[in-house]
């Protein structure tokens, strides 16, 4: 393996972990705060980091930029059907 290959998929491999904590989002406290990371990372338009990011893993920003907003949209909106979903607390009937 040439080192600009071994170069490549070790930025390919943070794009990776960026794309597991965005989807992780639900599962645990740990993960909403990781998910709010990747989110504000990625932002609502390319910023020099993850374009520069992109380009070291052999990646066009402009195609993968729009795919992670949709992710994100996606997850956000799970989140807030999940929360809007949740069943309240049943009244005790008075005896």
């Amino acid at each position: 393996m040439s080192d600009s290959s071994s170069h490549q998929l070790l930025w390919q491999a943070v794009l990776f972990q960026v794309l597991r904590d965005i989807r992780d989002a639900n599962r645990s406290h740990e993960g909403h705060k990781d998910f709010v990371t990747a989110a504000r990372w990625v932002g609502s338009y390319p910023s020099r980091e993850f374009n520069e990011v992109c380009m070291c893993a052999g990646l066009e920003p402009d195609f993968v930029h729009p795919r992670f907003v949709k992710i994100i949209k996606e997850a956000e909106a799970k989140s807030a059907a999940r929360k809007t979903t949740k069943k309240a607390p049943v009244a005790m009937a008075a005896e």
